[in-house]
């Protein structure tokens, strides 16, 4: 596959914002669980937007689901709007990777 995958995720949340993302918060916490073990992923980052209800409810389902079935560590990135805070997240960010090191 050769789609850029920030491309992808820009067209998706484009796609979520006319349409609705379509699923319940089972559903989005288990397909963002069947991607991580696709991708063998060592950590997840969730990308929060604060008051979008579609996605701000399930962080807390998805981190639990995570710490019992993956045994990775996971981050939210909460923000009123994207791009605002970004010495904050680039601090958050910089701790989270240390893990990795």
């Amino acid at each position: 596959n050769t789609t850029d995958p920030i491309e992808a995720y820009a067209q998706f949340l484009l796609n979520a914002t006319t349409k609705g993302i379509g699923c319940d918060n089972d559903t989005l916490t288990d397909s963002y669980l069947k991607m991580a073990k696709e991708l063998k992923a060592d950590g997840l980052i969730f990308i929060q937007v604060f008051g979008c209800h579609s996605i701000s409810n399930c962080y807390t389902m998805l981190k639990e689901k995570i710490r019992k079935e993956l045994e990775i560590p996971s981050i939210a990135l909460i923000f009123n709007k994207i791009g605002e805070n970004l010495e904050q997240v680039k601090t958050r960010l910089g701790a989270f990777m240390e893990m990795y090191k």
